[in-house]
């Protein structure tokens, strides 16, 4: 068993990870197969939404087991630009806005304010319809994907939208989109305030808040400056693999509850509010540990057990199986942190932990805070493909 450089090692997992190249291929252009399904379907129905479903491609994910896959530019917010001039209104405190535009009719507005709690409501109801009309899909390459619909609600509000196209006959494998619905604004057009410091040249999203502590306005909807948009491809590629790093970490680990695309890509998002622009030079070590602490502190899963309620029995049994892989979570936390600390990690632990198989390394006695140059790191490590575990 070696020790390995903590921080060096996480740099050449992000370097090298990769997945099935074929797979990936079918992943894509599946993926946009069942796009247009829904999309034509939703044209058929006249949805209010019929023309706002194009970015849906980059909320998609492709699951099997451990594996995971998303397309490199990932995202969770299904941004809507809508063709009509809103005034805001910025609460600082809660860094929130409400949207206005007086004697003006809309299904998605409640008297003069945009509102989220219509907007989701109806896309629940229009993608309910238009995917329980199309019901499965015949993929490229002969897999036929059960398409099925489900929205993560609080207070019977949908706060988060999931569509799973699952394979038939295989287990635990399908094609997710999973997105929370947004707007899109032009910071040139409509700008925040001075206390979001925002670049000058911007883009900024409203999203739907969830109202746990009963103190929001329906007309309320969250802030935020996506500076994800703006990584360049290396910075995108070394998320991305981190991401896919950190499922399969879950998932080996049998956090189940966490190891969901929604729930990874979100935490990362939020690590990027969290940090701002300086998340860009974040080691991926850094990303992977505090992305892993938002899924395991906060009470995002507590939300979705909540939001997928059944009778009573159900719901004491979910939480208690999510309190029980939130200790598990919190553990792994525990390990990764204290290996940033002293930055040493042992190639027993990668092997394990993320079963991925580890070639004969050889050992950094004395770890270094700095990263190593890429053609150094290579010829210390290399990292083959991983082997799955079996199935829960």
């Amino acid at each position: 068993m070696a020790m390995l450089n903590f921080v060096d090692t996480f740099e050449l997992m992000a370097f090298n990870f990769h997945g099935d190249e074929e797979q990936h291929h079918r992943f894509v252009h599946d993926a946009k197969l069942l796009i247009d399904a829904i999309v034509n379907q939703l044209h058929k129905n006249n949805s209010m939404f019929k023309d706002y479903l194009g970015e849906l491609r980059k909320t998609a994910a492709f699951v099997s087991q451990i594996n995971m896959d998303m397309p490199l530019g990932f995202e969770i917010f299904l941004t809507i630009r809508l063709p009509i001039a809103l005034t805001p209104s910025f609460n600082e405190k809660q860094r929130s806005v409400q949207l206005y535009r007086s004697n003006y009719t809309h299904p998605f507005f409640f008297g003069n304010a945009i509102n989220p709690k219509c907007m989701n409501l109806r896309l629940q109801q229009d993608l309910q319809r238009a995917i329980a009309q199309v019901a499965c899909i015949a993929g490229y390459w002969g897999a036929i994907y059960d398409i099925k619909y489900t929205a993560l609600s609080y207070n019977r509000v949908p706060f988060a939208h999931q569509v799973f196209a699952a394979e038939r006959g295989a287990h635990n494998r399908g094609i997710r989109f999973d997105f929370i619905l947004a707007l899109e604004f032009d910071g040139a057009e409509m700008p925040l305030p001075a206390y979001f410091e925002a670049p000058i040249c911007y883009k900024w999203i409203a999203y739907g808040l969830v109202d746990v502590n009963q103190n929001l306005n329906s007309a309320d909807w969250g802030v935020l400056l996506p500076r994800w948009q703006s990584a360049n491809m290396g910075l995108r590629l070394r998320s991305h693999n981190m991401l896919l790093l950190l499922h399969r970490l879950l998932y080996a680990q049998r956090c189940y509850c966490f190891a969901v695309p929604f729930l990874v890509k979100f935490c990362f998002f939020m690590t990027t509010v969290d940090f701002g622009e300086r998340y860009k030079r974040m080691s991926v070590a850094h990303l992977m540990v505090t992305t892993l602490g938002h899924q395991v502190f906060r009470n995002y899963c507590e939300l979705i057990v909540k939001s997928t309620a059944g009778d009573p029995a159900s719901n004491i049994a979910a939480t208690m199986e999510l309190r029980e892989q939130q200790a598990r979570g919190k553990g792994l936390f525990a390990m990764l942190a204290k290996g940033l600390e002293l930055n040493m990690i042992s190639s027993r632990f990668i092997s394990d932990y993320f079963q991925i198989d580890y070639l004969p390394v050889r050992a950094s006695p004395l770890p270094s805070p700095a990263l190593t140059p890429p053609h150094q790191q290579q010829q210390q490590q290399q990292l083959p493909k991983g082997k799955a575990p079996p199935p829960p």
